[in-house]
């Protein structure tokens, strides 16, 4: 018969009468497997025979399905159900195809079954419901277990509306549901911790004839367990008993196993007990569990007994459980006992397996036992157990964490040597190590052998790489690795943007920070609370209080609530704005805010407080502190010792931290010791300073970087080169690590002292152990280049940084303008400033000081009166001094119209008074010999009413008395005393000077008398020039006198008895003394 029908088949098929196939008697008979095989056979023969049509394809697909389900050849069926929706022709085709030849090979509804089942197989959950629609529309029904089926798989897609409606058509076709369908709904219930309706759904159950069994109470147990709900699970179980169902093994296991991932093993253990007296006997899962649950929690010890308990009941421990026990005892450091149980596993007759070994591996190679780690490899080996990437990435974790870097490269060279291929984690360990020590460098050569290996970041590796290079301070890394992360389509999460935020906040990149909170708005990610915290504090910390309460209220409005960092944060803002009155109203208002003060917040008041040196203020915080419950901390005390030494008072911060430490409310800290030397070092109290340090030492405190910092510093400051060498002998000798800080105060002192071959040993030895330098390092090099004239290699720096996207400030081009501006090189400070511009650099003050400065020197006025406009508009006011030098340069070039308007200027912006602006254009012109211009203005100021300044009137005296024109001089005296101003030493000098130069030296006395009447003292100056005069005539008595008044000032001392002669020769005594005398003084106060 079947020859007959396969003849029949090629028959037709060779004279392309497709539409007899359907003739065929395919219903006649039942058919068997041999039938199916010949269907398929036939239908692997037909689709590879060329030009078919895909209708034709599609019927021979549908018609050879129906016969393998006839045939009961159902595993087939779903071949050909897969292979007929792989097609392009869409699941509603396939039905209708199916539905089509159904009549004609007198098939059954399970063919839609299988339809349903392959595409639940395949993921494909929506066509499935489809196709259960378009059964219903012709009057079929898959089974309720088909349905149980596409239930459980929309539970799992979470297609929560999807579920209902479907149960619902369930029902309204009139399929039963069955038990399985109940326990399907009330895990879907329990899921959206709808336990009410739960409960109601297992009563209609009972109600409706289904009987709930353990696996329905278990999914309730589990559910309860897993929300917490401890207690509705124990009536749950009562409820079991109640009912004749009695709670299983599997039901126990479920209480155990949640228990335990609560980390509440105690209480499954008391549960296991209560599951013996029940007579419900522990299997291994619930001992297993149980272990892993002690072991989770660190109790070895218990885990260790629930082990000897379990073989005491005949229980036998398989692979799990030891592994579990070996992983518990080396994460607490008992490798000994690992390697004892791993020694009984294999007694037993079990293998250790890789987790095994790698749970050993993991432990020796954290606690260093690296000798023990190659016995166990090579144990490995002759067990034939491979090293995988696994083992080897955590040898690398524990070579690296004990600062072993090369070992851990050539394990991962060995690794690729043999042909183990390292994943990212692995990678990620050994560049995680690499930046714990600072040594970025080779971390980014890790990074090259992983993309050498084919493998990319994932999302871990690249928020590791972010929060490295932001910690160490590469911004610009930071965000490489960041544009790396979006690229390869990974969503970052708030913990990377929240540090992305903290960098930009700590770089003081404030409105970077507030663009990158509106990128992650823009991306779905809206800020949290801890993001505005970041930024508000930074805010504080620079004192912006206006920027820090505006992102305060943005905070509120998207309902983010406050912490007390938030508070702390915005007190700090106050406070370092100069707002003390605005900080203790805000203060006082969260006094009476519940939980919204701490000790946090009261040392930021009193940090405030404390720097401002209102110690009285501090000691009553300190009072109201301890009046609401807060008990003064280390913090505490250490902020009025710093204030203390701030204000200077070093004896009292002694006092106070000696009593504080005696009374054990301080307990000495770094950062005590570290004011203290700071404070004593500043007011020049070296010894002390080093008396204190011994102390910190004697006191097993042992000094930080920082306090070392602090001490260097102080000594480069002053200049004390043997004391700082002293100073890193000892760091060396305590093994204390140099860290950025240092480097950039040797640097910078060093390069002060033009010690260039120092510096570039230090920046070698900076870069050898990882630090790459940050602003203030190029700043110190490029002042060193500058003080050592060598502005070319300056110059190169500075476009090297800037080329390598090294972040510079004002301050290092000030550095370089200011030198070029000396040197009158002013094409080099327009090329500083193109290069500013570019970068977006805004000059400050220091910087139009500089170039006001270069162009006076190069006497480019109207350019210095430009820079003047400028300073103007940034909000700065030029200084008194800038704009008489304007003036003098613009009088000496004759350039008075220039002159008169700038001293308009200064009255305008409120630089100074009229009459100061006035006097300095008649200072000008009279310094630029324009007598007759400077005394018009003079006579236009005196009839103005204006009164000309003392300084005035004497440039003018001194230009008539260079003149001879002494008479003109004391005219303008007369002058003086008429405006009611009294000569000061310097004009007394100016007359003095010029009488003695006419050859008046008896006027020239009668002022040097009147001067002593109105308690002037002469100046050296003074003496020197009458001494000059007396020495030239005779005049005898006023000799003796000025050489008595000489005496009595103690400026020279010697034996004034004698004749003419021997006056004279004291004369000229006391001349050479006074020259001398007035040069020391020069030399001492410049």
């Amino acid at each position: 018969m079947v020859l007959d029908m396969e003849k029949s088949i090629y028959t037709f098929l060779t004279v392309h009468r497709w539409e007899s196939l359907n003739c065929m008697k395919y219903r006649l008979a039942s058919l068997r497997p041999v039938h199916g095989r010949l269907a398929l056979k036939f239908l692997n023969w037909v689709i590879k025979q060329p030009n078919l049509e895909l209708k034709h394809v599609t019927h021979i697909i549908c018609t050879t399905t129906h016969i393998l389900v006839r045939a009961r050849m159902y595993n087939f069926a779903k071949t050909t159900l897969r292979q007929m929706l792989q097609l392009p022709i869409g699941l509603n085709s396939v039905f209708y195809a199916l539905m089509e030849t159904y009549p004609i090979c007198n098939s059954n509804p399970a063919v839609f079954d299988l339809l349903i089942r392959v595409c639940l197989r395949d993921k494909m959950v929506g066509e499935a419901v489809q196709t259960f629609y378009l059964m219903g529309f012709r009057g079929l029904k898959p089974s309720v277990y088909t349905c149980n089926m596409v239930l459980g798989s929309l539970v799992k897609e979470e297609k929560v509306d999807m579920f209902w409606s479907f149960f619902k058509e369930m029902l309204t076709k009139g399929i039963c549901p069955n038990v399985a369908t109940f326990n399907i709904l009330l895990n879907a219930l329990c899921e959206r911790g709808k336990f009410k309706s739960a409960g109601v759904l297992l009563r209609k159950m009972e109600e409706s004839g289904v009987y709930p069994t353990a696996v329905t109470y278990n999914t309730l147990l589990n559910w309860y367990c897993k929300k917490g709900r401890y207690k509705a699970a124990s009536e749950l179980i009562d409820s079991m008993a109640s009912k004749g169902i009695g709670a299983d093994v599997c039901t126990y296991n479920v209480l155990v196993g949640n228990l335990c991932k609560e980390g509440r093993s105690a209480k499954g253990y008391l549960l296991l007990k209560r599951m013996r007296r029940k007579m419900v006997y522990p299997n291994e899962i619930t001992y297993n569990t149980l272990i892993n649950g002690f072991v989770k929690e660190g109790k070895i010890e218990v885990a260790a007994k629930v082990f000897d308990e379990m073989s005491s009941f005949n229980l036998l421990p398989n692979i799990v459980t030891y592994n579990t026990l070996i992983a518990g005892h080396c994460r607490m450091g008992n490798n000994r006992e690992a390697l004892r149980l791993m020694d009984v596993m294999v007694s037993c007759g079990l293998r250790p397996n890789e987790v095994t070994y790698g749970a050993l591996l993991n432990g020796l190679s954290k606690h260093a036992e690296f000798g023990v780690v190659s016995s166990i490899l090579e144990r490995m080996r002759m067990d034939g157990v491979g090293v995988g990437h696994i083992s080897y990435s955590a040898m690398m974790d524990g070579l690296c964490k004990h600062g072993r870097f090369e070992e851990a490269v050539q394990l991962l060279d060995d690794m690729l040597k043999i042909s183990v291929s390292p994943d990212v984690v692995t990678f990620t360990v050994l560049i995680n190590g690499f930046f714990r020590v600072g040594k970025i460098n080779d971390a980014k050569e890790i990074m090259c052998k992983m993309y050498r290996t084919g493998l990319v970041p994932n999302s871990i590796l690249c928020s590791t790489l972010i929060y490295n290079y932001c910690k160490m301070g590469y911004l610009k890394e930071a965000l490489n690795a960041y544009a790396i992360m979006n690229r390869s389509g990974y969503a970052a999460d708030h913990f990377t943007c929240n540090v992305l935020v903290a960098a930009f906040c700590r770089c003081g990149r404030l409105e970077e920070a507030e663009y990158f909170m509106e990128h992650m708005n823009r991306t779905g990610l809206d800020p949290n609370s801890i993001t505005f915290d970041c930024v508000i504090n930074s805010y504080g910390n620079s004192g912006d209080a206006l920027k820090a309460f505006s992102m305060f209220d943005k905070m509120n409005w998207l309902g983010h609530l406050p912490s007390q960092f938030t508070y702390g944060g915005l007190l700090k803002a106050l406070c370092r704005s100069g707002h003390i009155n605005e900080a203790w109203k805000l203060f006082h208002r969260l006094c009476s805010v519940p939980n919204a003060v701490d000790n946090v917040i009261f040392n930021t008041m009193l940090t405030s407080i404390c720097r401002s040196g209102n110690l009285s203020d501090a000691v009553a915080l300190i009072n109201e502190m301890v009046t609401n419950d807060f008990l003064p901390d280390n913090f505490t005390y250490t902020n009025i010792i710093t204030g203390l030494c701030k204000k200077g008072k070093i004896v009292a911060a002694l006092l106070f931290s000696g009593k504080a430490i005696e009374k054990r409310l301080l307990s000495p800290n770094p950062a005590v010791y570290t004011s203290l030397v700071y404070g004593l070092l500043k007011h020049g109290h070296s010894r002390a300073a080093f008396y204190i340090f011994e102390e910190m030492l004697s006191n097993c405190v042992e000094p930080d970087t920082i306090a070392f910092n602090v001490i260097i510093d102080q000594y480069l400051r002053k200049g004390k080169m043997s004391e700082v060498n002293d100073i890193l002998s000892t760091m060396k000798s305590k093994n204390v690590c140099f860290n950025l800080a240092t480097y950039n105060i040797l640097l910078h002192g060093y390069a002060k002292r033009n010690a260039m071959a120092r510096c570039f040993m230090l920046y070698k030895d900076m870069i050898r152990n990882g630090f790459l330098p940050d602003k203030y390092s190029w700043n110190s090099l490029i002042l060193g280049y500058c003080k050592s004239k060598s502005f070319d290699v300056a110059i190169k720096i500075l476009r090297w940084i800037t080329l390598k996207g090294f972040i510079t400030d004002c301050s290092t081009f000030n550095m370089l303008i200011s030198k070029f501006c000396e040197r009158n090189e002013m094409k080099m400070v327009y090329d500083l400033l193109y290069q500013m511009n570019q970068f977006t650099i805004i000059p400050n003050v220091d910087t139009y000081n500089a170039l006001f400065n270069g162009l006076i020197r190069t006497s480019e006025f109207d350019k210095a009166h430009h820079i003047l406009q400028a300073l103007l508009e940034s909000g700065s006011v030029p200084t008194i001094k800038q704009y008489i030098t304007l003036i003098n340069g613009m009088c000496r070039v004759g350039n008075i119209k220039g002159a008169l308007k700038l001293q308009d200027e200064m009255k305008t912006y409120g630089v100074s008074s009229h009459n100061v602006a006035m006097s300095a254009t008649v200072r000008g012109l009279a310094h630029s010999k324009k007598m007759e211009n400077a005394i018009w203005v003079l006579d236009l100021m005196l009839e103005r009413q204006i009164i000309p300044t003392v300084a005035t009137f004497t440039t003018l005296m001194h230009v008539y008395c260079r003149e001879a024109n002494v008479a003109k001089a004391l005219e303008l005296r007369s002058t003086m005393e008429h405006c009611h101003l009294k000569l000061d030493v310097v004009a007394y000098n100016v007359l003095i000077s010029g009488l003695c130069a006419s050859g008046d030296i008896e006027a020239a006395f009668k002022l040097y008398e009147e001067m002593k009447h109105r308690n002037l003292w002469p100046n050296t100056s003074i003496y020197i020039v009458l001494i000059d005069s007396l020495c030239a005539g005779n005049y005898h008595t006023e000799s003796e006198k000025l050489l008595r008044d000489i005496q009595a000032r103690e400026l020279v001392s010697f034996n004034s008895c004698g004749g003419t002669k021997r006056l004279n020769e004291l004369l000229i005594i006391a001349r050479k003394k006074l020259i001398h005398l007035r040069n020391k003084m020069r030399r001492k106060f410049g």
